[in-house]
């Protein structure tokens, strides 16, 4: 007698090739799921550390303040800093004693200072230099930002001059240069005055 039919089995559905086997597509989507929830949580870090940067409150000193807020008077006391040199003299030749003092050289590249190379102090440093008028962050802090304003112009476009004679004219640096003096002559100096104020006093800190 013939044999009874076999059952055809039906062929199960596959992917590219592979049987697709049953929750395949689950890891996937959990895997996405727990992907989007770290970029999640480390864009909260990011931000959270980011607010914390910038809280006044985190800063320990005057120069933190203005440096760290990025408010315009600070800049233009960063960026004077960086080449007081081309816009003031700094020692007053005047303050400068025409000889040195008994047993002491000048120290090279230091006008105003000068070390014992004879006797009992030997080593010994003397600083004729006016610390009232030292190029540093408290100094310049203390100017108006209408003067700070001025002397880095001043300071940009010496240096830009001296930067074309040494290597003549269309290199980056006088590129940058240029950048620096458009942005200085755009600086409202009473509106970044207020600006330095309100940025100390949130932070609780003062020039003194």
């Amino acid at each position: 007698s013939p044999s009874p039919k076999k059952k055809k089995k039906t062929p199960s559905k596959e992917t590219n090739g592979k049987t697709k086997k049953k929750g395949d597509a689950a890891p996937a989507k959990k895997k996405a799921a727990t992907k989007k929830k770290a970029a999640s949580s480390a864009a909260s870090v990011s931000s959270a550390t980011k607010s914390t940067s910038n809280s006044t409150t985190d800063y320990k000193s005057a120069s933190a303040a203005l440096y760290g807020s990025d408010c315009e008077k600070g800049l233009l006391i960063q960026r004077l800093l960086c080449r007081w040199w081309y816009a003031m003299e700094w020692p007053d030749p005047a303050v400068i004693p025409a000889q040195p003092p008994k047993h002491y050289d000048p120290l090279d590249g230091f006008p105003g200072v000068y070390v014992c190379t004879e006797g009992e102090d030997v080593g010994a440093i003397k600083d004729f230099r006016d610390k009232g008028t030292c190029p540093n962050f408290i100094n310049m802090a203390k100017k108006s930002s209408e003067e700070l304003q001025t002397l880095l112009i001043k300071a940009l476009k010496e240096q830009q001059r001296q930067l074309i004679e040494a290597e003549g004219t269309g290199t980056e640096t006088q590129k940058e240069l240029d950048n620096l003096i458009k942005w200085a002559n755009k600086i409202k100096p009473s509106a970044a005055d207020k600006a330095a104020e309100k940025v100390l006093k949130a932070a609780k800190l003062s020039l003194d």
